[in-house]
């Protein structure tokens, strides 16, 4: 019995041992259970959205849809400046960069909603919780997802759905990666199950407005909008 126990105490010093070699070489990298990591793939996991009036901020600080990716790997978690109550949302977690105190962002997390929402924060600024925003926002980076959009199987979302130039979801996808927008005005991302009207262009030449939830993991179109009635709608 003696000899179990002092098998199983080597064991265990190896393991704390090569714990702690893992995280000093791999940081947050490896280990997705690290609260760092919990947060970075929860913002990850949604369409991050720049609304308009942060782009000439952001684009200060260096920051476009092209490396927007690289600055969340990359940066650090303000967890003790966050906004991370459990009953109170959205959520806002603060990104910094690790070599600049200057770039501080925070990304909004609402309770049902594929969007993480960016503002920029100034040093020593404290972050602030939006519950409803104006103007629109641009979809600057959407989730590696091949099963990301689903549009309603109902009788009256398949008819509006016609006007679309494809209802193929990956050609959905393509165009709101390529011109994708919230409309924030119209959109309610309080509601236990947020609404997100967005906006987007399929075969750049047909404007795309669209009522949205999220739900099983996938952005449902429930409702189209176009400037005149389709035949199907007049059946």
């Amino acid at each position: 019995m003696q000899g179990v126990w002092k098998r199983f105490r080597y064991y265990l010093i190896g393991f704390l041992i090569g714990t702690i070699f893992v995280s000093i070489l791999f940081k947050d990298r490896g280990c997705s259970w690290t609260p760092t990591n919990r947060v970075k793939n929860a913002i990850q996991d949604k369409i991050i959205v720049f609304p308009e009036d942060q782009i000439p901020a952001l684009n200060k600080l260096g920051l476009n849809k092209d490396n927007i990716y690289k600055f969340l790997v990359k940066g650090s978690v303000d967890f003790s400046n966050s906004l991370k109550d459990q009953n109170f949302y959205p959520k806002v977690y603060i990104i910094e960069e690790n070599d600049s105190i200057d770039k501080r962002l925070q990304f909004s997390l609402y309770e049902d909603s594929y969007i993480s929402v960016v503002h920029v924060l100034d040093q020593g600024e404290a972050p602030k919780r939006y519950e409803h925003l104006e103007g629109f926002g641009d979809m600057v980076r959407l989730p590696k997802d091949s099963s990301l959009v689903f549009v309603d199987k109902s009788n009256y979302t398949q008819c509006k759905a016609r006007g679309l130039a494809s209802i193929d979801p990956q050609d959905i996808t393509n165009a709101m990666k390529a011109t994708g927008k919230v409309n924030f005005t119209k959109s309610d991302l309080m509601l236990t199950k947020a609404v997100q009207y967005i906006h987007f262009t399929q075969n750049d030449t047909i404007d795309v407005e669209a009522k949205t939830i999220w739900f099983e993991s996938r952005i449902t179109f429930k409702d189209f909008f176009w400037d005149e009635k389709l035949p199907c709608e007049t059946e």
